[in-house]
């Protein structure tokens, strides 16, 4: 945990980084450093600087805000949880999971993926991990240069960070989620799972409250949990709002 808390020690994503090279924007892009507790609190939104920028219809460059911190939360109770901004970021998290399994019981974990995209596009950016030494700080260098939000899970699978993924993208398909719970796997949700698509000021309530019941149960049972506040889908003041329902 303490390596992964000290590489996120808050810096700029430079104008040669994935997530930048999505808008062309010249603007740095902020990543937030981790804050680490042992239980859920309080977050805020970070009005001063931009987690992520995006063209808008009109091809104009937009910039959205996101929280002061990313949050780590550790204690013996339940699994650790990484809360975060753009989704690329779980990568660096996934690995410390999947390679704590290796250690301790020989497994790789799938990945259970909420989330309304699949996160699946083609990265020719190819991670090589050798499971034998610290990786840690290659994983996360290839996360924040050499992926974007919608293409970090090929090399988590190409490289074994995870064996399989199960993509949960509607609502029908997250109540018929059901598991084998002595299989390791890792909770990984993106939050504009919520949205009401008509806006991205709105949320679905009924979503919240079924994706609630979903995480309470499979909480118990997760190797790690990743929540991704997605800021280009979702408004961050939403995306506070589910996690403190999640977390209540």
């Amino acid at each position: 945990m303490d390596e992964l808390q000290q590489l996120y020690n808050w810096f700029y994503l430079d104008a040669l980084c994935a997530n930048t090279q999505i808008s062309n924007c010249s603007f740095p892009l902020w990543v937030a450093p981790i804050e680490k507790k042992d239980n859920y609190g309080p977050l805020e939104i970070d009005y001063s600087h931009f987690a992520f920028a995006e063209k808008n219809i009109c091809w104009d460059i937009e910039y959205f805000h996101w929280l002061k911190n990313f949050l780590l939360i550790e204690n013996p109770h339940h699994a650790p949880i990484f809360i975060f901004d753009n989704h690329n970021h779980a990568l660096p998290f996934w690995y410390m999971i999947s390679d704590n399994l290796k250690k301790t019981e020989e497994k790789i974990p799938r990945l259970i993926h909420i989330d309304q995209h699949s996160d699946c596009w083609e990265n020719l950016n190819k991670l090589y991990i050798s499971w034998e030494d610290d990786e840690m700080e290659k994983v996360f260098n290839f996360s924040n240069k050499k992926c974007n939000v919608g293409n970090f899970i090929p090399p988590a699978l190409n490289s074994w960070i995870i064996s399989t993924q199960t993509q949960v993208r509607s609502i029908s398909a997250l109540q018929n989620l059901f598991l084998h719970i002595k299989e390791p796997f890792i909770l990984d949700i993106d939050l504009d799972f919520c949205l009401n698509w008509t806006s991205r000021n709105k949320i679905d309530e009924n979503h919240v409250n079924i994706l609630k019941a979903k995480y309470d149960y499979l909480s118990k049972y997760a190797s790690g949990i990743s929540i991704a506040t997605s800021p280009y889908f979702l408004d961050q003041n939403l995306a506070i709002s589910i996690i403190n329902k999640l977390f209540s």
